[in-house]
């Protein structure tokens, strides 16, 4: 729902709810006035018509309500899983091609997804992401831990999105990141503590 479509909801509801209580100071003194008249049978029947009234009338209302904020926040959670995955898309090209400087498009377009991460994130997306920034700072996009560090953002990612993450660990990420990687390194290059994976091998 576009934030148009939740002001509108929401500015419904509050009218509706004004309209109530003014209503029901309308109907409170016109009740006294009324009531005064009835038989006792009449008025008490009157009088319990009139609440079940107001009481349908605030949970219609509470009801609009309650729909604008969850439609509010599946729209967040799109926007979110959109933001992660576009960032882990290009952190796979980025890991994919070490040895190659990536377009400046690219660049500017994941300097952008990262001042969106800083609103979206969750804090402890954001720790992780940090950490990984730093480290390529200090270490280099070739360094052996920067694959690592991808798959502990994935981790949170998944975490904040609500997926599974019981049964699946780091090293699992980073094999999944790694197979591109083992591939472009050049052969002079050792590769030290796993062999390389090809995921043609299985075809």
């Amino acid at each position: 729902m576009k934030p148009l479509g939740v002001f509108l909801g929401v500015m419904f509801g509050l009218a509706l709810l004004g309209a109530i209580t003014a209503g029901g100071y309308v109907a409170l003194k016109f009740g006294l006035d009324l009531f005064g008249t009835m038989e006792p049978q009449v008025a008490t029947m009157t009088a319990i018509a009139s609440v079940v009234a107001l009481l349908c009338a605030s949970i219609i209302a509470g009801g609009f309500n309650w729909t604008g904020r969850k439609e509010a926040e599946v729209q967040v959670r799109a926007d979110k899983s959109n933001l992660y995955e576009r960032v882990s898309l290009i952190w796979g090209e980025k890991l994919s091609h070490r040895t190659k400087a990536m377009d400046q498009a690219t660049e500017d377009e994941l300097l952008k997804l990262e001042r969106l991460l800083t609103l979206r994130g969750t804090p402890r997306v954001i720790k992780a992401y940090v950490a990984l920034q730093a480290l390529e700072k200090k270490a280099g996009l070739q360094s052996p831990e920067i694959p690592s560090q991808v798959a502990k953002v994935l981790l949170e990612m998944r975490k904040d999105l609500g997926q599974d993450v019981l049964s699946l660990n780091e090293s699992d990420l980073v094999n999944v990141l790694s197979v591109e990687v083992l591939q472009d390194r050049p052969a002079s290059i050792p590769q030290v503590g796993r062999p390389q994976v090809s995921l043609s091998q299985g075809a």
